[in-house]
């Protein structure tokens, strides 16, 4: 249990550097211009503008914390690989960390960010940010019930010899189910987006794109770095058997 959470650590950190490289590339354009945005509101209402951080600093403060919570989570993911590693029906580790991680991202990523898209810093009320935050973790509570259930009643259709043409459509119909009823029922945002359509869907882009790339690495690196640690060689399948050479008798 040990070795897979220091690789599940690497792996994290892996996919941590790979958000804050790509939050920095793609992100920060429109970071930047709903910084600037506030800032002329601010003018516009008498208000001096001031920031206890210059932009460079945030910006490296950022990616240090991008890392930070790579790590973080690589822990999480490998504790939950270690324990459901022997059910996901795949045929190597490296299989079985890239499905977890693509149900990661639309359990805790893409699915939360339906109901409640990230918005740049000129959207959004100071004195609401605690309901905000909350409404957020009770979506992805749900979301992560949402998606138990559906492996739960996956494994117990295939326990009963369901057919994959019966099982599947049934799983996802049964998903699509319970993350409707949370986008339905759950309140919105408390905020209304008063920014530019442009600026807001450029940010909710990276956000949800840094979100991709971080699962991506993640898993992509946690698999490798299990395949590693077993003592398989990362490359096998593009070995080609040497063919045999006849010999004389």
């Amino acid at each position: 249990m040990t070795r897979i959470m220091r690789l599940g650590a690497l792996a994290g950190l892996a996919g941590g550097v790979a958000l804050a490289l790509f939050l920095r590339l793609v992100g920060e354009g429109p970071i930047g211009d709903a910084v600037r945005l506030e800032a002329t509101r601010a003018r516009s209402q008498g208000m001096v503008p001031s920031e206890m951080f210059s932009r460079a600093t945030q910006q490296i403060g950022g990616m240090i914390g991008a890392a930070i919570y790579g790590v973080c989570v690589g822990l999480v993911f490998a504790v939950v690989f270690a324990v459901v590693r022997h059910r996901l029906h795949s045929r190597d580790d490296w299989r079985r960390a890239v499905t977890l991680a693509a149900m990661a991202f639309v359990t805790v990523g893409l699915v939360p960010e339906l109901k409640y898209p990230a918005n740049p810093p000129a959207v959004g009320n100071p004195d609401t940010i605690g309901q905000r935050t909350a409404l957020y973790l009770l979506m992805v509570a749900w979301s992560i019930v949402t998606t138990w259930a559906a492996w739960r009643f996956t494994r117990w259709l295939r326990d009963r010899g369901a057919a994959d043409h019966v099982r599947l459509p049934a799983v996802a119909l049964l998903y699509a189910v319970l993350v409707g009823t949370g986008l339905a029922f759950l309140p919105g945002s408390p905020d209304a987006v008063a920014a530019p359509a442009t600026i807001v869907w450029r940010f909710r882009l990276a956000a949800l794109g840094g979100e991709l790339c971080f699962w991506t690495v993640m898993g992509v690196s946690f698999g490798w770095l299990m395949l590693r640690a077993s003592g398989q060689h990362v490359f096998a399948s593009l070995r080609r058997p040497r063919p045999a050479v006849p010999t004389d008798t």
